[in-house]
């Protein structure tokens, strides 16, 4: 027994060492990447080139850690700095001696034209302010790139590469055949001729008012987009419609004849060019400074004589009830940040900062009524980015003042709800059979293994029907219309922003500057600091962990299934959540 003993507690002695060891050696790794993420103030030398880097998804806010230790995970530092801080960035630039010039990398990039323009329009001001130069360079240049690389003084592109200059296509993807063989039925009940949400579900093509919005739609953007670009490119309009419907700037030589570009050089020529502009001989090197890098080299100084806060609420992504995660709006979320604007004595007027295509009808409502709350006691101001439809339009009808970008896409007011019922796959796919022992006709309603009986029916289209005359009737409040008025340019309907005004569903255009300066305004406060929510959290590891959980999750599932995944994405979206939704008609991916 004696040796038992002794093994035992030798063995129990080692796993306690083991233990005590194993804590601080995760202590350390943690410490390191939290390091790793907190990083020192970075020094910027004289004589250096702010580099844009256009080629990443940009979200609205930074959050707190994530550009600094991306270089663990083998990511592009940029990667991850939200619009504000790219926005903060070009303007601390505009007086900062360090800086010559800014350097902006082309390519195929994934933003929205409203986001691309509240970056092309620092640009410009950048300029203007600065008197310094802007140069953007490219191998293979996508349209949305070239819309804001346009702005610069010189745009270049590689003597072998291609701009993807021919007009505005959407193409959308229509579920029903796929479903169909799986045998699943979609159960659909909607409001609103254009709310088309419904329609890659229950149809196998476009309805002519979803092919006439969307046509609309492109035909609007393209022009806004055109008419920018011949005014920085010093040609006319037409000009530039005419190279797309010819696919002439697809030939390199063709499109610097034509204009759309200042030369065809190689990436070192570039460099030898800003060098030139800068009096930098050709075999010294060039400093150029990564926008994330640059970030962090700077803060934000506080207003000497601030007379109270503005308040910037981000709500991005698709809303959905409760708490959420990457890219959602979580309507608890947006209570407790509404509730800490509120409480802060010190903010005078709040502006709220809407991306997004909607989604819960219930989240978005309460949503809106935070606004309502709000607006008793501070002014709101909205400010539309890519996306403010349906559900995002919801929650910003409300507010004092709409500003959207000529290229927002917003409206879109109407109600839909898909319930799949599944009793044919578990079936006849899976020989998975379903019983239920009820008390009533009706106690097991609603249910996805069987279908829908008429009184049913009858009651869920009801349901939609009272959402979309509350939400008609929730704009026609905020908006100082009849529900009569709504009903014209609803119907679920898209938007661009300058129609969108024309209508009266937005008030000015401008970006998120105009938006602030009219908030604060409306605060009868002449100079402010600007707060943002959600304030990011000081201690930045448990956030980094739980964001790169969601984010590798994402990216396994987006690099298994290719170009299948925003579909697969989409569909589980509004098929795993049977509520009523307020949110945009479909996945809108612009070419």
């Amino acid at each position: 027994m004696k040796p038992f003993f002794n093994s035992f507690f030798a063995s129990l002695l080692a796993l306690l060492v083991f233990t005590i060891l194993g804590f601080f050696i995760i202590a350390g790794i943690a410490g390191a990447i939290s390091q790793s993420f907190e990083k020192e103030k970075t020094s910027v030398e004289g004589n250096s080139v702010l580099k844009l880097n256009l080629t990443y998804s940009i979200v609205e806010q930074t959050q707190s850690g994530m550009p600094g230790g991306l270089a663990l995970l083998g990511l592009e530092a940029d990667r991850g700095l939200g619009l504000n801080d790219i926005l903060a960035s070009i303007k601390h630039a505009e007086t900062d001696e360090n800086i010559k010039g800014i350097y902006v990398q082309m390519g195929i990039s994934p933003n929205g034209y409203a986001t691309l323009q509240e970056i092309r329009d620092a640009l410009a001001d950048f300029k203007m302010e600065s008197g310094k130069f802007v140069i953007a360079y490219g191998e293979v240049i996508g349209q949305n790139a070239y819309y804001l690389g346009s702005v610069a003084d010189k745009v270049y592109m590689n003597p072998a590469g291609a701009i993807d200059f021919k007009g505005l296509s959407a193409q959308l993807t229509f579920y029903k055949g796929a479903l169909d063989k799986l045998g699943v039925t979609t159960q659909v009940f909607y409001d609103g001729k254009f709310k088309s949400a419904t329609e890659p579900y229950r149809m196998d093509k476009m309805s002519p008012e979803n092919r006439l919005q969307l046509e609309v739609f492109l035909n609007g953007l393209f022009d806004a987009n055109v008419s920018e670009i011949a005014a920085d490119r010093k040609m006319q309009p037409m000009q530039c419609r005419e190279i797309a419907d010819s696919l002439l700037a697809w030939y390199p030589t063709e499109a610097v004849r034509l204009g759309l570009l200042d030369g065809l050089k190689y990436y070192d020529e570039v460099l030898d060019e800003m060098k030139s502009r800068m009096g930098i001989a050709n075999d010294q090197e060039l400093k150029i400074v990564a926008m994330s890098d640059y970030r962090n080299s700077f803060t934000i100084p506080k207003v000497s004589d601030s007379k109270g806060t503005v308040a910037i609420v981000y709500a991005d992504g698709t809303i959905i009830d409760g708490k959420a995660g990457n890219g959602f709006l979580g309507s608890a979320d947006f209570v407790e940040m509404m509730q800490q604007v509120r409480e802060d004595e010190n903010v005078k007027s709040v502006v709220i900062r809407v991306n997004s295509p909607g989604g819960s009808a219930v989240a978005s409502d309460v949503m809106w009524r935070e606004i309502e709350i709000t607006k008793k006691k501070k002014p709101v101001v909205v400010s539309m980015g890519d996306y403010a439809a349906s559900g995002g339009y919801m929650i910003s009808c409300n507010a004092n003042k709409i500003y959207a970008q000529p290229n927002t896409l917003t409206g879109s007011i109407g109600v839909f709800l898909i319930v799949p019922e599944i009793s044919d796959l578990m079936e006849d796919k899976l020989g998975i059979t379903f019983d239920t022992a009820n008390t009533g006709m009706y106690s097991d309603f609603p249910s996805i293994t069987r279908t829908f009986m008429p009184r049913e029916q009858q009651i869920l289209q009801s349901g939609v029907d009272s959402t979309y005359l509350h939400f008609k009737q929730m704009v026609a409040a905020g908006r100082n219309l009849s529900v009569e008025q709504v009903e014209e340019i609803a119907q679920g309907r898209i938007w661009i922003g300058e129609e969108a005004k024309k209508i009266g569903l937005v008030d000015e255009i401008g970006g998120i500057d105009e938006a602030i300066a009219a908030a604060a305004k409306l605060g009868e406060i002449e100079t402010y600091d600007i707060k943002e929510f959600p304030i990011q959290k000081e201690s930045i590891l448990d956030q980094v962990l739980v964001n790169l959980t969601e984010e590798t999750k994402m990216q396994m599932q987006a690099e298994e299934l290719g170009f299948m995944y925003p579909h697969y994405r989409n569909l589980k979206e509004l098929l795993e959540r049977p509520v009523m939704q307020a949110r945009m008609p479909y996945i809108l991916e612009i070419k």
